[in-house]
């Protein structure tokens, strides 16, 4: 689908078009290009077709490129599938005279987003289309990092006072993927960024560059919390993993102590089943008497045990 949007001032709002406007700043936002769409878009604007074909390419990583006085600037734009997974797709903002576009065969940023950024945003000056664009899809990421966040606290909380099962030590492999997919998509757009930052084909005025400084800034922020919460899930499963083995081995010295106790009575009771003389064998008492033994020993046997914490 092909949209064209126009804001002539920071403070209006984005007016969708029904055709682009003559010598005039639009914004052409294309989400879910076929491949006709891609081509048409291309010749109508004379855009370089190998560079726009890559935003096909859906593990294309965020990078910069400059032909024939066209910027391309290739994003990346996060969102959690119904199994939890982070995916992420290919954005391309393109740079043209007093034109800018945005191209992408998934869904794309909407105005709204745009609209919520602090950047002066106006479709007259399309560098700060490029700078929202980038902001937002900055924010998009902040967004599941905070939602991965509250994933791990709920886990967390929950395993206080629940069982430990395969399906959580599951959970946290797939957040530390999540993270790691996001930590590395957002070490390429901060390369990015400085590469913009660098402004060697004058694209930026001071302002925009100021504007570039807060979003690496902000992904330098967000690199700092993903690497928190990798060390929050680490130290989570490590502290579980020690749990269950505590666990086990209590486990296992009751279940010593029980074997034992269990085994006592036995040598007794086997001794006095015997079909050969036994002493006391005549006595009235005899029953009662090694009854009460065995659990004479048995009571001392626990004692000991307890005395020594062996349970």
């Amino acid at each position: 689908m092909i949209a064209y949007w126009a804001k002539r001032t920071p403070g209006e709002d984005f007016e969708r078009l029904q055709t682009p406007l003559e010598n005039a700043g639009v914004w052409l936002n294309g989400t879910e290009l076929t491949d006709n769409e891609l081509q048409s878009i291309v010749e109508s604007n004379q855009l370089d077709v190998n560079i726009v074909s890559d935003v096909r390419d859906h593990a294309e990583l965020p990078r910069v490129e400059f032909s024939n006085e066209t910027s391309y600037v290739f994003m990346r734009l996060p969102h959690v599938s119904k199994t939890g997974r982070v995916i992420t797709r290919p954005l391309l903002g393109i740079i043209k005279g007093t034109k800018f576009f945005t191209l992408t065969t998934d869904q794309g940023i909407e105005p709204e987003k745009l609209a919520l950024s602090t950047l002066p945003i106006t479709s007259e000056h399309t560098q700060t289309l490029l700078l929202g664009v980038m902001a937002a899809s900055v924010s998009l990421f902040e967004d599941v990092v905070l939602h991965t966040s509250r994933s791990i606290t709920d886990t967390s909380n929950r395993l206080r006072t629940h069982e430990i099962t395969n399906r959580d030590f599951i959970h946290f492999v797939t957040v530390e993927g999540n993270l790691n997919h996001v930590r590395m998509n957002l070490d390429s757009t901060l390369t990015m960024v400085r590469r913009l930052r660098e402004n060697k084909h004058d694209t930026f005025d001071e302002a925009s560059l100021e504007a570039l400084d807060d979003i690496a800034l902000h992904i330098q922020q967000l690199l700092v919390s993903i690497q928190s919460h990798l060390e929050t899930v680490s130290s989570i499963r490590n502290a579980y993993s020690t749990v269950a083995n505590n666990t086990l081995n209590q486990r296992m010295k009751t279940l010593t102590v029980f074997t034992v106790l269990i085994a006592l009575p036995n040598v007794f009771y086997g001794m006095y089943g015997m079909n050969v003389l036994l002493p006391f064998a005549d006595e009235p008492w005899a029953y009662g008497g090694i009854v009460g033994f065995t659990v004479a020993v048995l009571i001392i046997v626990y004692l000991v045990a307890k005395k020594h914490r062996i349970f």
